[in-house]
């Protein structure tokens, strides 16, 4: 009897983990250090690029020196 005590006892445990983990936010497991950067198309090539790596000169998106030419 002792043994289905513990293992219902067990059971609830990981139950109750298993809840905590699935209903938590979405926001605790993302990495507080990256960030998103919104993806910009090259004026020339059409090509998307993040918005941190594109050259932008006069209100146009580039993708690379070339393009900007």
């Amino acid at each position: 009897m002792m043994i289905v005590k513990l293992i219902i006892v067990v059971l609830l445990v990981w139950t109750g983990f298993w809840f905590l983990k699935k209903f938590r936010k979405p926001d605790a497991c993302i990495d507080q250090n990256s960030s998103v950067n919104k993806m910009l198309a090259c004026s020339v090539c059409k090509v998307h690029i993040p918005e941190n790596e594109a050259i932008i000169q006069n209100n146009k998106v580039y993708c690379s020196k070339e393009h900007l030419e």
